[in-house]
Parts: structure tokens; sequence; C-alpha cells
């Protein structure tokens, strides 16, 4: 049985569907990449699976319960989200930016005791970010910053894991070693790890299946061989590619080819999104 399935989604912004009847399925211990280009709908789709949007149709069962009907805490005990460029409390240190991943598992003024700071040290430990604990979040670099927040979210100790391009803004090195981490704990953890990507080639290195999206609705999904395939990035992202294969993986490498035309998408909420 699935650990989360998304069975029918629709939503709209101003009455302009960004889902459209959407499927989705991720089991314990998968790591699927959702890919697709600008207002296909990755974010508004973690934005419903998370409870942040309710669907206008449809629905999502975590462990067959439907999130919709959940209350606000049994949904943060289900599912973590580390999303983009969150708004972060920079004067706060690390570690207690950490410990704000326990609040769904504490009682109303309940401080966390020894067994969330437990918790908190090991999410910490994973992420590699333990020995900068006492460092203000606003000190820290772009990749310590975003192992923090991921470390929030592990500390939450939900089995469905959503990250929102965590990829983005952080260098080549950091884009490697936030997959490197993302991976790790994926095979750590365990649940579902569910993730949001721009880059085709980053998706088909580290997930276990990908999700195409195209018009609100998946219009690819299986190994990242069968989907990242030149006909159907050129039919969804209206762009000619070649893809390859990795020298160490042996998954697909994207290129883009010179010249080739791209059509100009606009956001998910109608507008059209800046240069990436």
């Amino acid at each position: 049985m699935a650990m989360l399935v998304v069975e029918g989604v629709h939503f709209e912004y101003a009455e302009r569907a960004v889902l459209s009847g959407l499927d989705l399925e991720a089991r314990e211990g998968e790591m699927v990449g959702v890919v697709g280009p600008n207002g296909s709908g990755k974010t508004t789709l973690l934005k419903v699976i998370s409870g942040v949007l309710r669907p206008s149709q449809g629905k999502v069962l975590i462990n067959g319960a439907d999130v919709a009907a959940l209350t606000d805490g049994a949904r943060a005990r289900l599912i973590s989200v580390v999303p983009q460029n969150p708004e972060l409390p920079l004067s706060f240190s690390a570690v207690d930016l950490v410990l704000m991943g326990r609040n769904p598992h504490l009682g109303l003024l309940q401080w966390p005791g020894e067994a969330d700071l437990a918790i908190v040290k090991r999410a910490m430990e994973l992420t590699d970010v333990w020995s900068l604990a006492a460092r203000e979040v606003g000190s820290l670099s772009g990749g310590e910053r975003q192992r923090a927040v991921v470390a929030m979210a592990v500390a939450q100790e939900a089995p469905v894991l959503l990250l929102d391009e965590p990829t983005s803004n952080l260098d080549l090195g950091h884009q490697t070693g936030i997959m490197d981490l993302a991976r790790d704990l994926q095979r750590r953890r365990g649940g579902t790890l569910l993730v949001a990507m721009h880059d085709l080639t980053l998706a088909a290195q580290y997930c276990d299946r990908i999700v195409m999206l195209e018009g609100g609705r998946a219009y690819a999904e299986g190994p990242p061989g069968a989907v990242l395939t030149v006909d159907n990035i050129a039919r969804v992202y209206g762009t000619d590619v070649f893809v390859t294969s990795h020298p160490q993986s042996g998954t697909p490498v994207v290129l883009p080819a010179s010249g080739s035309r791209r059509r100009g998408y606009e956001g998910e909420d109608g507008t059209r999104p800046g240069p990436e």
C-alpha cells in the first residue's frame, strides 16, 4: 500500500486551473522527484499535500488518513516540509531553529524535554550541523542554513517529507551535498520523500522515480530513464535537448540544445516569473 496517495486533485488560483485531476502515489522508502516547467503545478502540489492549500476536488491520503480532515497538529505529525526560501528567525541559534520541529509533538505551553533534545541532536548530526548548534541562523552560509532547515524537518519525525526546490540558490557543491543528504536521510529514516525540482539531471541521479507534470496532470511517471526522454522533454518543456548517460550512475543527463526554442510559462498563480 502506498504511504502517500494523491487522488484526482484539482486546484485553481482565481478560477485558473493549476492542478487538473492529478493522481500520484509514493511508497514507503521511496524518493520521488516531481519535475515540470514553471506553472506546471509542482509547488502547488506540495502545498496541497501539506494541507496549506485545500483542493477543490479530490483528496490526499497519508497512510489512509485524509489530510483535509486532520487538525493542524495531526498533519504536522505526518508531513514535514522544507519550502523554497523559507523566512527564518535570523537571531535564533541553529539548535533553537531545529527545536521548532518538535512543536507538533508538544502540548500547549509544554517545553521540550530530554527526549526532544536527543531527537534534535540526532537530526543535526545527520545533517552535519550539530557543530553549528550555538551559531545564529543569520550567520550561517546558504548551504549551512539549508541543512539546518532540513534538520528541523527531520526532527519533526513525520513519515512524509516534502522538499520544494532544495537546491535553488545553491552552488554546485552545495547542490550535490543537499541531494546526497536527502538520499542518505531517506535510507536511514525510511518514510516517503517527495522532492520538487527544476534540475532534471539531479532529479534523475537521486530519485527512484520521477513524475513529470504538464498542465496540472502527470504527463509521464516511472524510472528516470523512462521519463526523461528527448520526446517527453520536447513536448512538456517546449525545448530541444540531448539526453546522455551519467558516467558514474548511468542515469540520464539532460543537456539543452543551443538555439532551441522555449515557450514562456506563467507561474502557478498566473504571474510570469523572472529569469531563474
